[in-house]
């Protein structure tokens, strides 16, 4: 059975939550599997950068904006959700990356 294939095997199950729990022990193991992952994916990684600053960015501006009053709070609420979520999206991508899974 692939890695990537869904069961409800307790024993499987176990099994894929350890290998996705060794991937994240920050060892010596995780880390050589992080830098190859980074050298193999480094255009990916470079845009990943990219757009988290620029999110980052926009919710201080939109933060900065609702305290000096440029925008109201509906608004706010409106846009903030969605820039968190972005966020969010582009960590998840971040620790995929990372772990050679596709976890959502």
């Amino acid at each position: 059975m692939s890695k990537r294939e869904s069961t409800s095997d307790p024993a499987d199950i176990k099994e894929s939550l350890d290998e996705l729990v060794q991937k994240l022990d920050p060892g010596k193991t995780s880390s050589s599997s992080w830098d190859e992952s980074l050298d193999n994916n480094k255009e990916e990684w470079e845009q990943l950068k990219r757009k988290i600053r620029e999110r980052q960015r926009a919710l201080k501006h939109l933060v900065t904006a609702v305290k000096s009053g440029l925008i109201g709070r509906d608004e706010f609420q409106e846009r903030y959700p969605k820039l968190q979520d972005e966020l969010a999206e582009l960590e998840t991508a971040i620790y995929n990356m990372k772990l050679g899974t596709d976890v959502k």
